[in-house]
């Protein structure tokens, strides 16, 4: 009786030292890529906005707004493929002292941001502007609403019972981005080494003001520092915004209807 090796053809035993230096040649270009990511050196970008505004003299003075350069936008597209990645992490914007906090609120695509009602009477959040459109409709101290932010662009938020509440989502297709402080200083980190498209938005700026502070820019193995980005807020005038329904807001009424019993 033949022994069970003698039973193994031998073509079969040929073909298999034969394959075996290919799929182990497979395996080394699917481990080589993995292990390049992991070793790809992750840096942080910086910098610090300077939002100034022009007089009719042509001086520029700092912006009259508190001095405030808080919430812009400052963010980096990768010139070389796609820089988007999927997300898990959730996003929170709270409901406190009748105000939205933060004010503005950078992620990326498919993002969920939590919406805490955290005062005692009731809020209505929405946004029927460019962007993501929802309504929450109206609900409690304590309860919360989540919000999908499923494609890139500016949501403006308000609340339907208080007119001064406002907030806005910058959605992205990039991780990588920041808002800047009060001092308008940020932090971009976790940055692959290469070459980007640095971009910022603010809502006291123009399309066209924005656009002149855009820029290509390398990202280097000691990361980068962008020193002072002066930005523009020449011709900007708030507005007031409607509610939910087109109309103004009555300033007049007092609904202690809507306080939580």
């Amino acid at each position: 009786m033949k022994s069970e090796r003698e039973k193994v053809p031998r073509g079969l035993v040929q073909r298999l030292f034969i394959l075996l230096p290919v799929a182990v040649g497979a395996c080394a270009l699917l481990i080589v890529p993995w292990r390049a990511v992991a070793l790809a050196k992750l840096v942080s970008v910086k910098g610090i906005v300077e939002t100034v505004r022009s007089k009719a003299t042509g001086r520029e003075v700092k912006s009259s707004v508190g001095g405030d350069a808080s919430g812009v936008v400052v963010w980096l597209e990768a010139i070389a493929g796609s820089s988007h990645r999927a997300v898990r992490t959730r996003r929170l914007i709270r409901q406190e002292g009748k105000r939205f906090m933060p004010h503005v609120l950078a992620t990326e695509v498919g993002a969920e941001v939590d919406f805490p009602n955290l005062d005692p009477f009731f809020h209505n959040v929405f946004s029927i502007y460019d962007g993501r459109r929802f309504d929450l409709g109206l609900y409690a101290s304590g309860e919360t609403r989540p919000v999908a932010f499923n494609r890139p662009g500016v949501s403006y938020i308000f609340c339907n019972i208080h007119p001064q509440m406002s907030a806005i989502v910058v959605a992205l297709e990039t991780p990588h981005h920041a808002v800047t402080d009060k001092r308008g200083a940020f932090v971009i980190d976790g940055v692959p080494e290469g070459r980007y498209r640095l971009e910022l938005w603010h809502e006291r700026s123009t399309q066209e003001l924005l656009a002149a502070v855009d820029r290509e820019l390398e990202v280097g193995p000691g990361g980068l520092d962008l020193g002072t980005l002066r930005l523009s807020e020449e011709g900007f005038t708030p507005q007031p915004h409607r509610n939910k329904y087109g109309e103004e807001y009555d300033l007049r009424r007092n609904p202690p209807a809507y306080r939580k019993p």
